[in-house]
């Protein structure tokens, strides 16, 4: 799920204008000044593209608080839609490489894929709060970097997911430094959590010890206490809760075998936004778990590209 393991290689399954306007100086970079770029070739996971690493979001920030921004180095024209990205692993660990739709820079789409603090650091809603940070600031430099501040979309994997969801659909809280006249045209949702105070009996169903072991450590982590005792955190920390008629379009992919992430999590939010009658897409991978190389099958691309062309072109 969004749970922290032992080993590096399942951890990598988990694979989360202007400034004045979105926040204090605290919470924004004053330049975007960033290391110089280099050019990926195209033979690249995102084909030939410009590649600049380490862009810091706010002021003093922590290791984790930067982004790397792709842009396609010939195809299409700038300004660029853009797709700002979240990694996964746990929210406790985790890369910006992490990415599930590099291709997308092939089709013209600029990626911005960012870090956050872990909970290690700080728990919920650090996390969102620096979501909240970078979308802000790459948007008040969206001419520095040539991407388009009027064509946007939020994504994330696993943990990344469902802070996507939360940066999507909670536009209105304060709390999480949301700035509500900032608004995604849409979200995609890679096997993201929905639901912490379900998500016990979900794993149960599905006789997860795997996952219910997962569940406790990670989601304990998050909320800054044991899950057991934190129903009042774990609603606020839910993207199902934020489901109104006013958020974007939402593409939700889904591991049909997912034993970290039950598919009832996501069956239960694309059922919440049909009956806000928010447009959504349900897509479920038969036989993928969690993560993993099913998520990025010709097939799969193809309705990503499908459903992003169809809200930004």
């Amino acid at each position: 799920m969004f749970f922290h393991m032992k080993t590096t290689a399942f951890v990598r399954l988990f694979s989360i204008i202007f400034l004045a306007a979105f926040g204090s100086a605290a919470q924004s970079a004053s330049s975007p000044v960033s290391n110089a770029p280099e050019v990926l070739p195209a033979s690249s996971a995102y084909g030939e593209a410009v590649l600049t690493k380490d862009i810091p979001y706010v002021n003093h920030p922590t290791t984790n608080q930067n982004f790397n921004l792709y842009l396609p180095r010939e195809k299409g024209a700038r300004p660029f839609p853009l797709v700002v990205w979240i990694h996964g692993g746990a929210w406790l660990s985790g890369s910006k490489e992490w990415d599930n739709v590099k291709y997308l820079v092939r089709d013209g789409y600029a990626i911005a894929s960012i870090e956050y603090r872990y909970t290690p650091e700080a728990p919920f809603p650090a996390q969102i709060q620096d979501c909240n940070a970078a979308l802000n600031f790459i948007l008040a430099h969206a001419a520095d970097y040539g991407v388009d501040a009027k064509r946007f979309v939020v994504g994330g994997g696993s943990a990344g997911g469902h802070l996507a969801l939360m940066l999507g659909l909670a536009r209105g809280q304060k709390d999480f430094d949301a700035n509500p006249a900032v608004k995604p045209l849409a979200i995609l949702d890679f096997f993201g959590p929905t639901d912490f105070n379900r998500a016990k009996s979900d794993l149960e169903a599905i006789h997860s010890q795997k996952g219910l072991d997962v569940f406790h450590d990670a989601v304990s982590k998050l909320l800054g206490a044991p899950v057991d005792e934190s129903a009042d955190k774990g609603k606020i920390a839910s993207p199902i809760n934020y489901v109104s008629a006013a958020a974007p379009p939402v593409l939700i992919i889904q591991g049909g075998k997912d034993d970290l992430v039950p598919v009832a999590q996501s069956e239960r939010l694309h059922a919440a936004l049909d009956k806000a009658g928010v447009k959504n897409e349900l897509v479920v991978v038969d036989d993928a778990g969690h993560d993993g190389p099913a998520f990025s099958t010709p097939e799969v691309q193809s309705k990503v590209i499908h459903f992003l062309d169809g809200v930004l072109k």
